[in-house]
């Protein structure tokens, strides 16, 4: 998670004259550029978030998190501020995105800190849901913070994570609910790298949870913050959908 959001996706949206944009390939190349300016006001942002979006997450699931058995995929995790927030009250933490800068200092802050590689590391990696990611290793819990609305297929991205999922996982997002008339909230200046540039409607993320095979669904307002390049103010939800206890 990076300033409002960090980007993982792999998938492509429609641009000028018909042409696929590649959302993926802007986010990286945005992302490895801003990520050594993560620090002062940026960095505050991105933390004060993650502190946020993680207090709702436990209040919401508390059972969700132990701290000597709970294994955690940190989906798009830039660098690192959902997992050094969320990192006391689990047992390990595996980070992935797709933008090597932001892996680089994600690991060098957890060295900082003193913590050992399987208690918390990230890896630069686009997942596709193959045989051999991550050495096919299934997660406790799976949270994916600020960052659904920069993946072009929210669907695609949804089954890709389910399927690292153990059986009776659970998937955790948070995100920026859409406005009531659906106004853009984002500037045009973020447009390259945020296809759901209306933020994301309940009827979407829960079509997106149940087409890859997740139960339970839970959606619920969390709380409101500023957008750094609007300064809007807009809604945060939390969501969750279980791994049925018999898929595979």
């Amino acid at each position: 998670m990076a300033n409002h959001a960090h980007e993982h996706g792999h998938n492509h949206h429609d641009g000028h004259g018909g042409h696929p944009h590649d959302f993926a390939a802007a986010n990286r190349a945005h992302f490895d550029e801003h990520a050594h300016k993560h620090t002062g006001v940026s960095h505050a942002h991105a933390d004060q978030l993650a502190i946020r979006a993680i207090d709702a997450f436990r209040k919401a699931w508390p059972d969700l998190f132990d701290d000597e058995r709970t294994t955690v995929l940190d989906y798009a995790c830039g660098t690192g501020a959902v997992s050094r927030q969320l990192c006391q009250h689990v047992k390990s933490i595996v980070g992935v995105d797709i933008s090597p800068g932001s892996v680089d200092i994600y690991n060098t802050q957890v060295s900082n800190q003193g913590l050992e590689p399987d208690e918390m590391k990230a890896v630069c990696l686009q997942l596709k849901g193959e045989p051999g990611e991550l050495g096919d290793a299934k997660f406790d819990v799976i949270v994916c913070c600020a960052s659904y609305h920069h993946f072009a297929s929210i669907e695609d991205t949804t089954r890709v994570l389910a399927s690292f999922l153990k059986p009776g996982g659970s998937l955790i997002v948070s995100d920026i609910r859409a406005a009531e008339d659906h106004h853009e909230l984002f500037a045009p200046t973020h447009h390259h790298i945020v296809p759901h540039k209306h933020g994301l409607c309940e009827d979407a993320v829960r079509g997106a949870f149940e087409s890859a095979g997740l139960v339970n669904f839970e959606m619920q307002d969390a709380f409101k913050a500023k957008l750094k390049g609007t300064k809007e103010e807009v809604q945060w939800f939390v969501v969750r959908g279980v791994k049925a206890a018999g898929a595979s």
